[in-house]
């Protein structure tokens, strides 16, 4: 089954996957249209559908890594700098502390279970720890990945980013020193591709672990 859905890869050699989980494991969109509606309700009370409807086509254009939507908001908007900068503060407490509900697709649950019977499986995902454990747990992320093969970038601060492979290192499964060669990583991004290519690992690239082609322009 494996070999059909992600071919390329002789997958009797393989002892590791591991996943982004960001846009990999889960549409992040169903993310970011709970946590923009308060958000969009704090910059724009007199306005707020309207604010809140141009900030998911925002994002939906631009997606996570780019980081002016809230600044784009108020200075449309006409608010001066100084404010601006108190108000995007109390947007990004908002996003940070904010408590998802998520859920897997059946697909992805299931294609969870038969990696898990046979593999090894560790996550790695960027951004901030509260709100990153936070999804891990909506997610229900617990049944396949041990706390201790989950990185999240957070939780060891600057330089253990992608695309750089340094927090490989903190994880039980991957500093065993399993050859590169024998290790998958999906994710959804160029720098998930770039991180495994620094790793020595194949990569796939995926959309909800749905596999798309190579050079495949973000949705």
């Amino acid at each position: 089954m494996l070999k059909s859905l992600y071919p390329g890869i002789n997958w009797d050699e393989i002892e590791a996957v591991g996943f982004d989980m960001d846009g990999t494991l889960y549409d992040e969109f169903d993310f970011i249209r709970q946590v923009y509606r308060p958000i969009a309700a704090l910059l724009a009370p007199d306005d707020t559908e309207s604010v809140y409807r141009q900030m998911l086509h925002r994002w939906l254009e631009k997606g996570s890594s780019y980081n002016r939507i809230f600044d784009e908001v108020l200075q449309a908007r006409g608010v001066e700098e100084g404010e601006r900068g108190t108000l995007i503060a109390e947007c990004l407490r908002l996003f940070r502390g904010y408590e998802p509900q998520l859920e897997l697709s059946g697909r992805v649950s299931v294609l969870l279970d038969l990696f898990a019977q046979r593999y090894g499986l560790f996550l790695l995902t960027d951004g901030q720890s509260g709100l990153q454990w936070a999804k891990f747990r909506a997610l229900g992320l617990g049944r396949w990945f041990d706390a201790e093969n989950v990185g999240v970038s957070g939780d060891h601060g600057a330089g253990f980013h992608k695309p750089n492979p340094a927090i490989l290192s903190k994880l039980a499964l991957t500093s065993r020193g399993i050859a590169p060669q024998r290790v998958v990583f999906f994710g959804d991004r160029a720098m998930d591709e770039e991180l495994a290519k620094n790793a020595g690992y194949h990569f796939v690239l995926v959309k909800g672990m749905q596999r798309r082609k190579q050079g495949a322009q973000e949705a």
